[in-house]
This record gives C-alpha cells, structure tokens and sequence, in this order.
C-alpha cells in the first residue's frame, strides 16, 4: 500500500553524529537489496520521519525516537553503491537509496519518544515493532501532528 508520508526505521549508532545527514541539506536514506518495493513506495512518497531503533540482534544502541523529518528529493529509488558504500554492524549492505532533504534533526536522545508518538497518534500503537522493512505509512494529519511535536524537542 503506497503512503504518502513514512516513518523510516533507522538503526541506532555508537556515534550518532557519524551520520553523514546535515539540517537543510540532501542526502540518502538506504535500504537493502532485497527492499526494492519498500523503497520504490518511500521513492513515491512526500515527506518522511527518522525513528531510530534498537537493533533487532541486542545491543543498547537506539534511542527508540523520532529525531529528523524531511522531503523526498529523488523521482524514486535508485542505486546507490558507487556512490555511498553503506553496510551495518552485521555486514548487511544497503545499496538502495532515495534522495532525500532534511528539513529537522534534532540529536536521537531529544527526539519524540514511542509514548508522545502513541498519544498523539494512537493507531501507530504496536506499529513499531512490526514495520515491515523499517517503513510505516502514516497520513498527513499524523506528519503534521508528529512534525509539530518535533518542531518543539
């Protein structure tokens, strides 16, 4: 099912500021290869939300928030590789990307916890957990809620 906003899953960093994403600037958001659909749906999208997860195989890393609202910059999904060689912890190689402008980022440990989320936008309850290759489709009313809410960490 196409959205036409997501909240993308990213896992958590021991050095978030590693992140190569700057405030008012374009860069990548990355899936796997075998993503395509899922980032073919975020290439089609207008905006999104940054949730960063614990990873799924342990480890503390994670702020469990939404830190980072932007707008899809690219007409769809691309490869990526030759330009940015992303690769997690686990050797997973995330070769797909959709362009994308970060309008907010605010630092992980800042952002809106599950709980703001769950009470301003009570249907997303559960969702997290079960977001089929890091995306969950959201409405607009629920962007712009969450946004707000952002706008004010």
């Amino acid at each position: 099912m196409h959205h036409p906003y997501y909240i993308k899953m990213v896992y958590g960093s021991t050095n978030p500021d590693d992140r190569p994403w700057r405030e008012g600037k374009e860069d990548y958001l990355h899936f796997r290869e075998e993503q395509q659909l899922l980032c073919n749906h975020f290439g089609d999208a207008t905006g999104f939300l940054v949730y960063e997860t614990k990873h799924s195989r342990g480890g503390s890393d994670g702020s469990q928030t939404i830190f980072a609202r932007g707008s899809i910059e690219s007409l769809g999904c691309e490869n990526v590789w030759a330009k940015q060689q992303i690769e997690d912890d686990y050797g997973n190689r995330y070769p797909l990307g959709v362009k994308v402008r970060f309008e907010k980022i605010v630092s992980p440990d800042k952002g809106l916890t599950r709980e703001q989320v769950y009470q301003l936008c009570p249907r997303l309850e559960n969702h997290f957990g079960q977001a089929k290759g890091g995306l969950i489709g959201i409405t607009l009313e629920e962007f712009k809620a969450l946004s707000a809410a952002l706008d004010k960490c």
